[in-house]
């Protein structure tokens, strides 16, 4: 049994590394991905992810730049932790946010996202203005189309 799947790609492409979720996203869909895959360029726009999830996904691959202080270029693959993903006590949402665990803990809290969350990230080199990722960036970006090609059972 597949499982219906979105690959949401996070990030501002006018901040250099920042825009690593979009560019992934742009050439999976450059891709012949199975049916049960859908991508979407999030961009900043926080809010049209939880819209999207509203048609009913099992599984969600959120791709951004995510900061960990290890070399510029390395990917992350991992399950975000229950704090990233549910409201906490006395936690509110807002709904002017464009980063994705304000975006994913609204959708939690509206009972639309799916149980099956992986996050798929890229130390960046750079978030400072520029319309292109970094050599290390771009390098982990066709590295990251291959795992998440991998994950959806897409051989490519």
């Amino acid at each position: 049994m597949t499982m219906r799947t979105l690959i949401a790609g996070f990030g501002n492409v006018l901040l250099s590394d920042d825009g690593f979720g979009v560019e992934v996203v742009k050439r999976l869909a450059g891709s012949a991905l199975p049916a049960h895959v859908e991508t979407m360029d999030v961009g900043i726009g926080g809010m049209d992810l939880v819209l999207r999830l509203m048609e009913g996904f099992e599984a969600i691959i959120v791709v951004d730049a995510v900061s960990r202080g290890e070399s510029p270029g390395t990917l992350y693959c991992f399950a975000p932790d229950a704090a990233d993903i549910h409201l906490g006590a006395g936690e509110r949402i807002y709904p002017h946010f464009a980063e994705p665990t304000r975006s994913m803990k609204l959708a939690s809290v509206l009972g639309y996202l799916p149980d099956n969350v992986t996050v798929v990230g890229c130390e960046p080199a750079s978030c400072e203005l520029g319309m292109s990722l970094t050599h290390a960036v771009d390098t982990a970006a066709d590295r990251a189309v291959e795992t998440i090609c991998k994950m959806v059972g897409y051989a490519g």
